[in-house]
């Protein structure tokens, strides 16, 4: 569905977001597609205090993760602003269609830190079938008060080219293997699905599931790796479990 931002036969546009883009790739992509409206142009627009964004909490300032992905026609007579605006106003819509204003009774968790989850939530899955199970890791991790270990955070803001090494080691606010709890805010524009995903969990194994057999109990879902070039991964319930799941992917060449 074409979202329209406003209608003008002037100089009208396609403007394609993908899920998991970050404010910084919006911004790239408005100049590349509109040729009049530049990078800065649309960073400033992101900043301006007219945005409204009523699931912003008071003391954030980023728009970060809450401009919605989908496809707009922008039009040569919209501003920057304009277009952010609809952005966030779409995310609002969606985000209330899948019940976000309900989230801190559906998970215990503010509507900005579901997106915050959800965020993660789309840059790490790969498949549609592994995003609830990953959101279930996430609060599981949460609760027990283990670092989150998302890789996807590391990179967030992150110079091209760095190593995986080098920042695991840098400590920071998105280091979530050195940072206990949720970076500051979300990393990318989550999708639908990965907002659902995030207000609807997995549930934890069954007592039946192989993957709890001598597990100690409450058994549940704390790991992932990638599992098959295809991007589903394996998810494990205790540390040996996950480290026997890495040992094969290495094996089968998708990790180094």
């Amino acid at each position: 569905m074409y979202r329209y931002v406003k209608f003008s036969y002037l100089s009208q546009v396609y403007l394609i977001i993908p899920e998991g883009f970050t404010i910084a790739q919006i911004a790239r992509r408005l100049e590349e597609k509109t040729k009049r409206m530049t990078e800065a142009d649309v960073l400033a627009a992101v900043a301006d205090p007219a945005i409204v964004a009523n699931f912003r909490p008071d003391g954030v300032s980023s728009l970060e993760g809450l401009l919605f992905p989908d496809t707009y026609l922008v039009s040569g007579d919209e501003t920057p602003t304009q277009v952010i605006q609809r952005m966030v106003t779409l995310m609002e819509d969606v985000a209330r269609e899948e019940g976000l204003s309900d989230a801190q009774s559906t998970v215990g968790y503010s509507p900005y830190k579901v997106l915050i989850v959800a965020s993660m939530i789309e840059r790490e899955a790969k498949i549609d079938e592994d995003r609830a199970k990953i959101a279930r890791v996430i609060y599981n991790r949460l609760e027990a008060g283990m670092p989150l270990q998302i890789d996807a955070t590391l990179y967030y803001g992150a110079p091209e080219g760095a190593s995986f090494a080098d920042l695991k080691a840098v400590e920071g606010p998105y280091n979530t293997y050195l940072k206990k709890g949720l970076p500051p805010t979300p990393i990318a524009s989550p999708g639908r699905a990965s907002i659902r995903a995030a207000l609807n969990p997995a549930n934890n194994p069954s007592s039946s599931d192989p993957l709890c057999a001598k597990t100690p109990k409450p058994c549940r879902y704390l790991y992932y790796v990638l599992a098959d070039a295809d991007g589903r991964h394996a998810f494990a319930a205790t540390l040996a479990q996950h480290e026997a799941n890495v040992e094969a992917a290495r094996a089968a060449g998708l990790l180094p």
